[in-house]
């Protein structure tokens, strides 16, 4: 794995349901453009400290172009803190990413690392 990306992300809404809580974020992720994607949170445990997830992401690149992308893994909470490890895999492209995610959903601010599993 090789860091490729580092970036700051915006959470733009925080949806509690009665068994997920579904992340929405945006912000500008290098060559990916300005990214918008959701997580679904499924928690696996009472106090809802731990669980896996699935989502999906669209981009805007600066040429119009768009990439969309699945994501799937597993994430902490620690209070309003959370931790999400995800692999994403680009549709229609060869790239396949580990994403380390770190968000508060009361400051609604995050940050993110995006490695590469690409061999080259």
């Amino acid at each position: 794995m090789k860091l490729m990306i580092e970036s700051d992300v915006q959470v733009v809404s925080v949806n509690m349901e009665a068994n997920a809580i579904v992340l929405s974020y945006e912000g500008d992720v290098g060559k990916y453009g300005h990214v918008f994607f959701t997580h679904t949170l499924v928690p696996s445990d009472q106090e809802e400290s731990k669980g896996h997830f699935s989502g999906f992401a669209r981009t805007i690149l600066t040429d119009g172009g768009s990439v969309r992308g699945t994501l799937a893994g597993v994430w902490q909470r620690n209070g309003s803190a959370f931790r999400i490890h995800s692999l994403d895999d680009a549709i229609g492209l060869p790239d396949q990413n580990y994403v380390d995610i770190q968000v508060d959903i009361l400051s609604k601010t995050g940050s993110l690392k995006l490695y590469t599993l690409n061999e080259d």
